[in-house]
């Protein structure tokens, strides 16, 4: 079921970057990644999306109803952006009892739990965090708000690995026991491919490419061998990349292989490989 349908979204935000006609139908309890290159307009999709930057044209509805600044529409969403700020003097405690009394079904014990785990102090003042603690102050809020549709703007960038590694497996694990939809953009998708369902591949504001990502893993190969034997065997494959070196020859391939294929390339030495979500 839909819980987040766009429909002909479109947005002008100068001579160069635009959104045009951007459909998409964001489904329940399911995660979706964003992802594209820096200059992909993904921060600015999300403003759309999360009804936070005035539309030239087009709708977004969320549960049927056109998303609005109504408190009973805004309650069902939480949007996590980059530019996310609060008073410095506003101690951690203090912005999340503000978030408590907003979202009904907000989870303080998860809040804090998380606070625990990644050495947050209740008692310290905002101003008093780095950028990486504000990053994850800013995704913890994101987490315990429970909201039926969390956005996430690349959460975590410029964390370390670790952290990352903690809130990406706290989100699948929450997840699997509060089911919700989840849409993130990230520059991180191959830390993130076991947490994603459907990956969105958006360019210049245009929606390019979606894919589950259990396909996207099984219809995009590596072939490695000797590139006189590999160039006989791929010949009428569609090759999207190769890479030579010496007498040895890597393709990228997409194809779903099948079992007489994969014994094919086998009998010929031939090693087959995943493709990196990120390549």
């Amino acid at each position: 079921m839909s819980v987040l349908v766009c429909e002909n979204l479109t947005k002008k935000f100068n001579k160069k970057t635009n959104i045009v006609d951007f459909n998409y139908n964001f489904l329940e309890n399911t995660v979706y990644a964003i992802i594209g290159k820096t200059d992909s307009l993904r921060e600015e999709l999300l403003d759309v999306i999360a009804g936070k930057a005035l539309l030239d044209s087009g709708s977004v509805y969320l549960d049927g109803e056109l998303l609005n600044d109504s408190t009973s529409i805004q309650q069902r969403i939480c949007y996590i952006s980059r530019k996310m700020n609060f008073p410095g003097n506003f101690k951690i405690k203090t912005i999340l009892k503000h978030f408590s009394l907003y979202y009904p079904k907000w989870d303080n014990a998860l809040a804090y739990q998380l606070l625990a785990n990644f050495n947050l102090k209740a008692n310290v003042l905002y101003q008093k965090l780095n950028k990486s603690q504000k990053c994850l102050l800013h995704s913890i809020i994101g987490l315990a708000s429970k909201a039926n549709i969390t956005v996430y703007d690349n959460p975590l960038k410029g964390c370390d690995v670790k952290d990352r590694y903690d809130f990406f497996n706290f989100l699948y694990n929450d997840h699997d026991r509060y089911p919700r939809t989840v849409i993130m953009s990230t520059d991180y998708i191959d830390e993130i491919d076991f947490l994603a369902n459907r990956i969105l591949f958006i360019d210049n504001g245009v929606l390019f490419d979606d894919y589950n990502t259990e396909s996207l893993k099984n219809n995009f190969k590596y072939l490695t061998g000797k590139t006189e034997v590999l160039s006989s065997l791929i010949s009428g494959i569609k090759v999207i990349g190769l890479e030579e070196r010496g007498n040895m020859l890597t393709v990228c391939i997409r194809e779903k292989l099948k079992k007489d294929d994969i014994r094919k390339y086998q009998k010929y030495l031939i090693k087959i490989s995943y493709v990196p979500i990120q390549k």
